[in-house]
């Protein structure tokens, strides 16, 4: 009898470890395998050539590639800390009794359910030196006297694209957030209240230790998320000016498709996992609070 249930679930998850293989292992697996080589196009064939981890060490020494991953560092700390502080305080107003409430909190999801390239659309306009509302609106309250390059000028491109991205991470932040406030039990305040704690002091000592959780998530989601960024900048500055608005995830598309680097991409798509994944595991070493810790 034990036999047959455990050989009925073994075919129950027969079908999800087959998709698991098939849409992450495989993938992984191959594209290892082509980190190892330099992959070329002659006359309509693929050669593959081992190069062994020539690859990874060209990659290593390449400026371009570190001044990617320099960029897309700018948009995970932004994101990090003022997309998550950002998204608290937005959290705390929605988290309050406020007229026409359903409305603000749409307002706030819109960044978040728009599809990429559309968020990203929305600020190429909005950052339009001719017709943009961004230059409009500063024209119009006296702080600047004629139109602002945004996109194109290298002062100013990557900042512009750190408060796009920043628009739609707020947004993310302050969803789970807004969830995790509503977990709390009203009882805590009102405890609080009846000791003589004030309105800041029951945010810092009760909202903020109990939405710990949902700042570690943050962190690791965030961190992911934005190390992938490529949709923004891709549709809005193409990694312009000069390349100073490129980011890892735009180089790596770059490498395979416009420079046929297969091989070279691979390598680099590895050693951006490579990256994220002592992040996460610093994160957890330093913030995560295990079971039974405290």
């Amino acid at each position: 009898m034990e036999r047959r249930k455990k050989r009925l679930g073994y075919l129950i998850i027969l079908p999800a470890v087959l998709i698991l293989i098939l849409v992450l292992l495989f993938p992984l697996s191959y594209a290892f395998y082509l980190s190892l080589f330099d992959v070329r196009f002659l006359r309509g064939k693929i050669s593959f050539s081992f190069v062994g981890l020539r690859n990874y060490l060209d990659v290593f020494i390449d400026k371009t590639w570190w001044r990617s991953f320099l960029n897309t560092s700018y948009f995970v700390i932004v994101d990090v800390t003022v997309g998550i502080f950002l998204g608290f305080v937005g959290a705390l107003i929605l988290n309050k009794r406020l007229p026409l409430k359903s409305l603000w909190i749409s307002l706030v999801l819109l960044p978040y359910v728009l599809p990429p390239i559309v968020h990203a659309l929305i600020w190429k306009w909005a950052f339009n030196a001719s017709y943009g509302f961004v230059n409009q609106t500063l024209i119009l309250l006296g702080i600047i006297d004629k139109p602002i390059y945004w996109l194109t000028n290298p002062k100013w491109a990557l900042p512009s694209l750190l408060i796009a991205n920043l628009w739609q991470g707020t947004a993310f932040a302050t969803i789970i957030y807004l969830g995790g406030m509503k977990s709390i039990p009203d009882e805590l305040y009102e405890a609080a209240k009846i000791d003589g704690a004030r309105g800041i002091q029951s945010v810092w000592y009760i909202t903020v230790p109990l939405l710990k959780p949902f700042t570690q998530l943050l962190l690791v989601m965030k961190t992911i998320l934005t190390f992938k960024l490529f949709e923004l900048v891709y549709a809005v500055t193409g990694g312009g000016p000069a390349g100073l608005t490129r980011v890892v995830s735009y180089e790596i598309y770059r490498t395979a498709f416009e420079a046929y680097k297969f091989g070279r991409a691979s390598a680099m798509s590895y050693i951006l996992l490579g990256i994220v994944s002592l992040l996460v595991i610093f994160y957890r070493k330093l913030l995560f609070t295990y079971a039974g810790e405290e």
